[in-house]
């Protein structure tokens, strides 16, 4: 399972994944995208899933005085920009392949970490600024110059200077071939773990 975070006001991304659904495991994938935000996290607003509305999150959140809130069911609109990085992040860099493997997990934070960097800080987006329908369409407007997460976040009046400073020496010492030429080689060692996993269970299902 795939935990995406997605800041609404600067689309700032950070993915973790985990072996399941269990709510001690969501907590630590919650406590490690909080690690790396560049900017407090103040809020989390989920989907209904079970995994994230539990006493186990909400204690913590309570705790470290998170606002906890939640999307109406079947209501994919009101997670839009997470919705949104589902597809131009986790499918474009893991695509679709079934991971079935607990070894496998390990590297997918790693390629997460990789893909963390390289979408915040060289992935530029235009936001849309205005839709209006017109007869039986939709006209969409949007910003004229696309930005990335990190121009967004410098941006910001309310992200305070040292956490700014701090972003920029991160991304300094960035070099986003680096980044996808790791993104490439870790993607390549999951999908042989995955393989190698699922030739033992098939020979196991052979020897019964």
């Amino acid at each position: 399972m795939k935990v995406n975070y997605t800041d609404m006001a600067t689309y700032w991304t950070v993915i973790r994944a985990q072996w399941n659904k269990g709510q001690e495991a969501t907590k630590e994938s919650m406590i490690s995208i909080r690690e790396k935000l560049p900017f407090p996290l103040l809020a989390i607003h989920p989907d209904s899933g079970g995994e994230f509305i539990n006493w186990v999150l909400k204690s913590w959140c309570d705790m470290e005085h998170i606002d906890l809130s939640r999307s109406e069911p079947y209501k994919k609109n009101d997670n839009m920009c997470v919705e949104e990085r589902n597809g131009h992040v986790i499918r474009r860099y893991l695509k679709w392949e079934r991971l079935d493997a607990i070894e496998t997990v390990p590297p997918v934070n790693e390629l997460c970490d990789a893909v963390t960097l390289y979408v915040n800080h060289w992935k530029a987006v235009k936001r849309m600024t205005s839709k209006e329908r017109v007869g039986a369409k939709y006209r969409r407007m949007y910003e004229k110059r696309a930005m990335t997460p990190y121009e967004r976040v410098l941006a910001r009046d309310d992200v305070v200077e040292g956490a700014k400073e701090k972003l920029r020496k991160e991304h300094d010492v960035l070099n986003p071939l680096f980044l996808l030429t790791k993104i490439v080689t870790l993607k390549k060692k999951i999908y042989e773990l995955t393989k190698a996993s699922r030739n033992r269970a098939g020979l196991t299902d052979e020897l019964r």
